[in-house]
């Protein structure tokens, strides 16, 4: 019987070589699916360890929670901003008073044929830049050019300038009379266009 699996001449041969490759595959194919089996529970195992986790700062974060209860986030918000707005508010009044202040300067200089030191094109593009800063802009670009900006510092004009508040592009002017910024008038770019 033996030499008839080695040689299957047979059809009983045959029949036996032919199990005994189906044995060795169905093996093989028990033995990949065991495999891949072992590595999903790994890859399972440390997905778990993550959740677990997730599990722990829930139950922290519902400690903070609890102990801090009396605490009103919407209350909190609302002092935070008014805060803020106060600072501009407080901002926007020191730097008229400062501009007034300059502007009697001034005044007092002109009535005697002196210019005063810093009365340029770089001191009112300082003043604009510095009450835009102060209402909460940033990236500040002044258009008009200096030899304009040089006789607004003597006489009633607008200042052109670009500025970025929240990330939205402002554009506008800034009204001059006697050296002073009277008004501020910027909008969004988007509400220029249709």
């Amino acid at each position: 019987m033996l030499l008839a699996l080695q040689t299957p001449d047979t059809p009983a041969g045959w029949v036996l070589a032919i199990a005994a490759v189906i044995a060795a595959g169905g093996a093989v194919a028990a033995a990949a699916a065991a495999w891949t089996l072992v590595r999903r529970t790994r890859e399972w195992t440390a997905q778990a360890r993550g959740i677990e986790h997730l599990a722990t700062l829930s139950r922290d974060v519902s400690a903070l929670a609890a102990d801090r209860g009396d605490l009103d986030l919407r209350r909190i918000e609302h002092v935070l901003i008014e805060l803020r707005d106060a600072q501009v508010r407080l901002e926007d009044v020191l730097l008229r008073h400062a501009e007034s202040t300059r502007a009697a300067l001034l005044s007092a200089d002109r009535s005697t044929d002196v210019v005063p030191a810093g009365d340029g094109p770089e001191a009112l593009g300082e003043r604009a830049t510095n009450r835009l800063l102060a209402m909460g802009y940033e990236r500040i670009q002044i258009v008009t050019r200096p030899e304009k900006l040089a006789e607004l510092g003597r006489r009633d004009g607008e200042v052109l300038v670009e500025a970025r508040r929240d990330g939205v592009l402002h554009k506008g002017r800034l009204l001059v009379r006697a050296g002073r910024i009277a008004n501020v008038e910027l909008h969004p770019a988007y509400s220029i266009f249709p």
